[in-house]
Formats: C-alpha cells, sequence, structure tokens
C-alpha cells in the first residue's frame, strides 16, 4: 500500500458514516458531530496511552537524532479534491478552494515525540465571547467606552502543546530560623521618660529532610505563547485527558511544539527547584530565617507529550491592540485592558478633597 493511499485511508475516518460529510468535534455538544445530517458520537474517555515515559530514555534516543528540514508536499483537500502545496509540518490546513479545514495526519509525524494524550475544548466560541463581553466590563479604572466592545478580532480556539514531568525527590536542608522576642524599657523621649517596647531575634540551628514527589509539572512547549502568561489560566483538569484523537482536532487550530522535550525538562526542574526551597523554608519555619542550604537528588523523571484547548483572541480600543486568553476546558481567563488615566486622576483628587475637608474640620473645632 503506498503512503498517499494510507494517507487517504486515515483520513476516511473523518468522514460521517452516516451521510458521508466530515466530522467535527463541536465543543458546544462536548461531541464529534456531523453539520449536515445530525450524527454525533461520543468521546472516548478512555486514557490507556496516556502513561508516563522515562526521561533518561528519551534524552539518550533523541541525542543523536537531527530535527528534520521542514518541507513543503502535495496535499488533497478532502472536501473539495483540490491539491496544494503545504508545509509538511502544518497540523490544520485551510482549503483557499473551498474554504473547509482539513487535518494533516502527517503534521505530528515531523517530530520525533507523538501526542499521547488531549483534553478537547469545553469551552465553545459563544462562551468564550460571554466569558470575555462579562470580563471587558468588569473593573472601575478602565474606560467607560470599553463597557461597549462587543467585538472580538481574531479570536481562535487553539490546541497548544504542552509537557508534564514526574519526579521523585529527596532533600537534605538546614538553616537558621530566627524568632522574635520583646524586652520593654525605659527611655527618655524630648525629656520626657517613656516606656518603649524593643524586638530582638533569637536564633536557632536546624536541619531536615523533605522528600516529596511531584506530579505533572505542566510545562508549555508552545512558541507563541510563554509559561507566565499560560500560568494565568492554569490549572488545566489533567484527570480528563483522554487518548491523543486526530478527529478531536478537526475544525480547530493546533500547534507543534517548539520547546523540546530536554529543554522542558530543565524549565520543569527550575520550578521543582523553586517548590523545593518553598517547602524546606515551611519547614524551617521562624519569623525569619537565613543561611538556607538545600541538597536535593531527583530520581524517576519521567513525562508526557499531551495538548490542550486555549482560546486567544485580540481586541482593539483606540488603535491599540489588547490580548485575552481564556482556557478551553475550565474557562479560566487573563487579559489585558487599557487604562483611564483621567479616572485615576480623579480618584486622587477626590481622596485629596477628602483629607483636605477633614484637615479643614478639625481645624475649625468641629472635630476635638
Amino acid at each position: 500500500m503506498s503512503e498517499e493511499t494510507e494517507y487517504l485511508k486515515k483520513a476516511s475516518a473523518f468522514s460521517c458514516p452516516s451521510c458521508g460529510s466530515k466530522l467535527k468535534y463541536s465543543a458546544e455538544h462536548k461531541k464529534i458531530a456531523c453539520a449536515y445530517c445530525g450524527y454525533t458520537e461520543s468521546v472516548n474517555p478512555a486514557n490507556d496511552q496516556v502513561i508516563e515515559q522515562r526521561l533518561d530514555k528519551v534524552l539518550e534516543s533523541t541525542a543523536e537524532v537531527i530535527i528534520e528540514n521542514f518541507d513543503k508536499k502535495v496535499f488533497d483537500c478532502e472536501s473539495c479534491g483540490a491539491k496544494f502545496m503545504v508545509e509538511a509540518d502544518k497540523v490544520n490546513i485551510n482549503c483557499g478552494f473551498c474554504g473547509s479545514t482539513n487535518v494533516n495526519l502527517e503534521g505530528y509525524e515531523h517530530r520525533y515525540i507523538q501526542p499521547q494524550g488531549i483534553i478537547p475544548f469545553q469551552i465553545s466560541r459563544h462562551d468564550a465571547e460571554q466569558r470575555f463581553n462579562k470580563w471587558i466590563r468588569q473593573g472601575i479604572f478602565h474606560p467607560n467606552k470599553l463597557k461597549s466592545l462587543a467585538a472580538l478580532e481574531n479570536l481562535h480556539g487553539i490546541y497548544l502543546p504542552f509537557w508534564t514531568f514526574d519526579v521523585h525527590t529527596e532533600s537534605d536542608w538546614s538553616g537558621e530560623a530566627g524568632t522574635y522576642y520583646y524586652e520593654t524599657r525605659r527611655v527618655r523621649i524630648n525629656g520626657r521618660m517613656q516606656t518603649q517596647r524593643v524586638r530582638h531575634i533569637r536564633w536557632h540551628r536546624r536541619s531536615g529532610h523533605l522528600k516529596h514527589f511531584f506530579d505533572d509539572v505542566l510545562v508549555v512547549a508552545s512558541g507563541g505563547l510563554d509559561q507566565r502568561h499560560m500560568n494565568r489560566v492554569l490549572p488545566f483538569l489533567l484527570d480528563e485527558v483522554v487518548n491523543f484523537d486526530q478527529r478531536l482536532m478537526v475544525g480547530w487550530e493546533a500547534e507543534i511544539y517548539n520547546i523540546n522535550v530536554d529543554e522542558g525538562a530543565q524549565r520543569a526542574d527550575n520550578v521543582v527547584d523553586y517548590k523545593l526551597r518553598s517547602m524546606c523554608s515551611s519547614q524551617l519555619g521562624g519569623d525569619e530565617q537565613r543561611n538556607l542550604h538545600i541538597q536535593s537528588h531527583k530520581y524517576g523523571q519521567t513525562f508526557k507529550h499531551i495538548i490542550l484547548p486555549v482560546w486567544i483572541c485580540s481586541y482593539k480600543y483606540n488603535n491599540e491592540i489588547y490580548h485575552f486568553t481564556i482556557n478551553g476546558q475550565t474557562g479560566k481567563v487573563y487579559g489585558k485592558k487599557p487604562t483611564s488615566y483621567w479616572k485615576i486622576a480623579g480618584m486622587i483628587l477626590l481622596f485629596v478633597l477628602f483629607i483636605a475637608s477633614l484637615y479643614f474640620l478639625k481645624e475649625s473645632g468641629v472635630f476635638q
């Protein structure tokens, strides 16, 4: 069987068994559906293929792998039969002849590590627009005209690549914990003897051992959104990850990972180190701390490659573009809004007038 015949065989899995039209995943109905005859198919909840892989093994095997240079390939539109050139690694393809959206099944095959799991979109476009309209009306230091803004530009439902990492850790820590104690003494201030409470610190040397397992440290592998931005819309409910199924991506945009597993592992390692320091600091205790030293041993590192849903959009205000992101599973929102400096100035002026009024009333003898 030729590669082209095999590809067409895979593509037929996207056809409706009732009428032959293309199936698409519907976030509104939470099912794979046909828009023409009404056929629906529930998402398979199985997650038996979403298994941990040993990190050391994959790093050894990828050390000698040279990522290929992506090239063009001929793509056959499933809807109208048109043939056109596309980037070989492009996952979602829009046909310029009939306007249909196609999934390039070979797109993920141009990366060494294949996705194991996916969370289908739970937030539909309509839901995303409603959440935007609610969010845009919140806050008092934003322009009033902003509340009437209803149109969204470039609203995209996109599947983004992520790594998850698991690691066992054992840490020996030592440091000094300082506890406050107070002494009362009599001092002369402006010619008068007064009682003064003075704070001191009593330092104690402490040490301990911390054993902890980090489960599913999530690292974004996207080239378009950084980790700090994504952290604003976390968490994802990772227990709802199901086996990767290309049919869930038909009609949606998707990105192939740009952060390789080794770089992702380093970023996860930094997150783990930060959390370990916080946990050891908590064990050390005290009102203040100094000279906290930690020696950690990490072992049993594993990882998974999963695809997660995100709504990314932008809106324009006074010719400026502002970005807005929604967690496509939970609906959590993060974005930036323009600030009304007139409102801020007005609030400051009111505060100053209030303080001045209090001072005037006090000087007038109203307040004794």
